[in-house]
């Protein structure tokens, strides 16, 4: 099961993964103002956030800048055009409970029940498909009758 957190947007809201959860697949993405992985992979991100948002899916990016680069993040989450919420993991209290190695990027997909469902590590161009099959399984099973 995911373990719950709170931490604070770009724009300065509080958000915690608990209103989510029950609710919506949540795919939590591990990147960092530094990781050019991580931008390679936002036009994919948003494209996929776009494409299941009306199906109960959601985005959150988790920014690992620490105290000497995270004043940049809010300006790096809207030049990359980020349509979807960007939060701060300063202290690594976040990334303590998902990705220990602090790996960039980073995805953990949680389906609606909760459950972590699939874990990718790192981006390579053509890795989004593998992700978009990972969310639709996700989305798939949900809707699906029990």
């Amino acid at each position: 099961m995911a373990s719950d957190f709170t931490a604070r947007d770009t724009e300065g809201k509080t958000v915690k993964l608990s209103t989510y959860l029950g609710k919506q697949a949540v795919l939590l993405d591990f990147c960092a103002t530094w990781c050019e992985p991580c931008v390679a992979e936002f036009p994919h991100l948003r494209k996929m956030y776009q494409a299941n948002k009306d199906k109960g899916f959601v985005v959150l990016a988790i920014a690992m800048d620490g105290p000497e680069t995270v004043a940049s993040v809010p300006a790096f989450a809207r030049r990359n055009q980020l349509d979807f919420p960007m939060l701060t993991d300063e202290d690594s209290r976040i990334a303590s409970l998902y990705n220990p190695k602090k790996s960039a990027p980073l995805s953990v997909l949680i389906d609606k029940q909760g459950k972590i469902a699939a874990i990718r590590e790192g981006y390579n161009p053509g890795d989004e498909e593998f992700l978009a099959k990972d969310v639709a399984k996700v989305l798939d099973s949900a809707a699906a009758p029990k």
